[in-house]
């Protein structure tokens, strides 16, 4: 089993279980709305949220501005996330190491993708699909 599989296996496995409950929300950092900001997740002036629907379905939800988009404090990466507290996926091109542990302790799926909005979503779709065809064989 590569690496690929195993990570598509988990986010295949969160998104079901998560399915049961209610909405569950993905947020993207991007100053544009476009695109997956590039740089550390701290620093994107927006958060795009989106909600999931039944593991294959993203639906738009709403901008959300990122007051903290131009400071430099002590754990700030614990700020930033009361921005987007009730989002249980977060898709970012790059978090720093101390920010992923702590946004994993609060229980953050965190995945990391490059690139246009609608291609990542579009993979996450993709990749949630073949671990369901594997399943089903």
């Amino acid at each position: 089993m590569n690496i690929f599989t195993l990570k598509a296996m988990c986010v295949c496995y969160m998104l079901k279980k998560m399915d049961n409950n209610a909405p569950v929300l993905l947020a993207i950092p991007s100053g544009d709305g476009q695109t997956i900001f590039p740089k550390m997740l701290g620093r994107a002036k927006y958060f795009y949220v989106y909600n999931i629907e039944n593991g294959m379905h993203y639906h738009f939800l709403e901008k959300r501005n990122n007051p903290y988009a131009i400071t430099n404090q002590h754990l700030k990466t614990l700020d930033v996330f009361n921005v987007i507290s009730d989002c249980k996926i977060i898709v970012s091109a790059f978090i720093g190491k101390k920010g992923i542990q702590r946004l994993r302790v609060k229980g953050v799926m965190l995945i990391f993708k490059q690139g246009s909005i609608s291609n990542a979503l579009a993979s996450l779709i993709n990749e949630q699909e073949k671990i369901y065809q594997i399943n089903r064989e």
